[in-house]
């Protein structure tokens, strides 16, 4: 059985802070923004930050526009480390949530609540590996897919496609893998086509699950040190994106807090599980 969402944990907090917005939350939060989302039929789109989504996000000014009124999940350490630097003391580990730890308590609760899952991403032999895993944990789960190699350009004939798969089988709750920012983009574009009541971005996560890129000790993910073992794994793969980009990073981060002040700001209760406008202004959506 899933781990059972709290009623209470429903509702995340939103912290803004250096020009970007997140929700820090626990694993139980997040399975019951999805269990409230798809009960009440309230819209959810779900995109994550860790420090190289937060590069591409500082970037890339179209990425910026696709990521305000989303729910952000944290999904590395070192930002929550610097939550806590800002004074968000009662963050913990636990509020970094990482696919590997989400995904198969994502796939039981809806196996336990007969939800329809999607995912869309990744090539078809990987992503038929991955599901035939999910099936062989999760008995009972009713999931299905699409690769991700169509062309994703707005309104293009193959989306549509794809979006018609999704909704002829009642998707409840529909995973977008093709990487940032590209999944980003499509979901932005198509989201008003797309029937699924809660929609998450998940990155290489089937890539994971299937085993084509191997699975850091859960012990460096709590540590933070994930990045290391991944490193050292693919080094051509990873190198920029662990040791130059973060270095890039430091300067967005100065840069924004000189610019803003370095301060967060918490809004206690953020959002219901249903989607702000795109259009929202009081997002901070121009970082320097």
């Amino acid at each position: 059985m899933a781990p059972q969402p709290s009623p209470a944990a429903s509702v995340l907090s939103e912290v803004e802070m250096l020009g970007f917005t997140a929700h820090p939350g626990t694993l139980e939060d997040y399975l019951a923004l999805i269990a409230r989302s798809i009960r009440e039929s309230a819209s959810s789109t779900v995109f994550y930050h860790n420090l190289h989504s937060l590069y591409s996000y500082y970037s890339d000014a179209s990425l910026r526009a696709h990521y305000s009124g989303k729910t952000v999940l944290v999904d590395g350490m070192p930002i929550i480390w610097l939550m806590q630097l800002f004074g968000l003391r009662s963050l913990s580990r636990e509020h970094r949530l990482t696919y590997v730890d989400f995904i198969f308590p994502m796939m039981e609760l809806a196996r336990d609540n007969d939800w329809q899952v999607f995912h869309v991403g990744q090539n078809a032999e990987v992503q038929a590996r991955a599901m035939n895993i999910i099936r062989e944990k999760v008995p009972g789960i009713r999931i299905a897919g699409h690769d991700g190699y169509f062309d994703q350009s707005t309104d293009s004939a193959e989306s549509l496609a794809v979006i018609d798969e999704m909704n002829r089988l009642d998707t409840k709750l529909l995973l977008v893998g093709f990487g940032t920012p590209r999944q980003e983009a499509w979901v932005a574009a198509h989201r008003h086509r797309i029937t699924a009541p809660a929609v998450f971005t998940c990155g290489a996560c089937m890539e994971y699950v299937a085993g084509e890129v191997r699975t850091p000790p859960r012990w460096m993910g709590r540590l933070g040190l994930e990045w290391s073992f991944r490193l050292l794994e693919n080094p051509r793969r990873f190198a920029f994106r662990y040791l130059v980009e973060p270095v890039l990073l430091g300067f967005h981060f100065l840069g924004n807090g000189l610019k803003r002040g370095f301060r967060a700001r918490v809004e206690h209760p953020a959002i219901p599980p249903a989607d702000h406008g795109e259009n929202d202004s009081n997002r901070p959506n121009s970082p320097a």
